[in-house]
């Protein structure tokens, strides 16, 4: 006998959790991403809380089969127009009951830039990897104030060092992809100097700045000192003549 479909909780983050530990127990690995991710991580709950309108997770292109019968058992129904014409990318599952959906994202986060995820999934059980969340978000061309709040979030509570252990923003990992990809640094170093335009919107105190800015400094300096190859210089001599980015929207549903 198939297995009767389990219900949607309206709880979004207890119900991306459950996502996350049933796929586990059937052997698929996903992870969250975007504002529910950051609030997973989020040590002051208050500051971070926004609204939150879909799922968003990522996974593995060779485990899609695991996904769709994983989303079909928790309650949800797969959009079959959008999985046929994205499914090699993005599978997208609607919840019904609570009139929103989950969108799953497989290997690759592809927006205004692109990032690998494989063999970054095992570094957190929940989430993406606070380093991937970071830049995630760092990608983002054009930044909104729903971004900002994100990253605002992140940087309060967590440390700037050179591993993936847990609190701590990965600035080699970091640096070693903006080597690889000019359009990619070009776009993380802007919007960290957009940071200080935010310190007064968010209420940051003298040491919040102070923090902040030593934090954002940090990583600036290790990425814009991390060793670029030929073809980046080359790039980085064309600037931003040539399209450096992907102008696509923003992780669906996402407010």
């Amino acid at each position: 006998m198939p297995e009767t479909p389990d219900s949607p909780l309206k709880d979004m983050p207890s119900e991306a959790r459950r996502i996350v530990e049933r796929a586990r127990g059937k052997g698929v690995q996903l992870r969250v991403l975007g504002g529910l991710a950051v609030r997973f991580h989020c040590e002051d709950v208050s500051f971070c809380e926004r609204p939150y309108s879909d799922i968003d997770l990522i996974g593995l292109s060779s485990q899609s089969s695991g996904v769709i019968g994983l989303f079909r058992e928790l309650g949800y129904v797969p959009d079959i127009n959008f999985n046929a014409l994205h499914g090699a990318q993005r599978l997208k599952f609607e919840d019904h009951r609570n009139n929103r959906h989950a969108e799953v994202f497989l290997d690759m986060f592809r927006m205004d830039q692109t990032l690998d995820f494989r063999g970054r999934l095992e570094i957190d059980p929940l989430t993406i990897s606070l380093t991937d969340l970071l830049l995630t978000k760092l990608q983002v061309v054009k930044l909104d104030l729903k971004d900002f709040h994100d990253l605002f979030s992140l940087f309060r509570g967590h440390k700037v060092g050179t591993d993936d252990r847990p609190g701590v923003f990965n600035a080699r990992y970091i640096a070693h992809l903006c080597a690889q990809d000019w359009g990619l640094y070009h776009t993380v170093l802007r919007n960290l100097e957009r940071f200080p335009e935010f310190y007064d919107h968010f209420k940051l105190d003298g040491e919040e700045r102070e923090s902040m800015d030593r934090r954002i400094w940090i990583l600036k300096l290790m990425i814009i000192e991390e060793p670029k190859g030929p073809l980046w210089k080359a790039r980085a001599g064309v600037g931003e003549r040539l399209p450096y980015y992907e102008p696509v929207d923003h992780v669906t549903g996402e407010e």
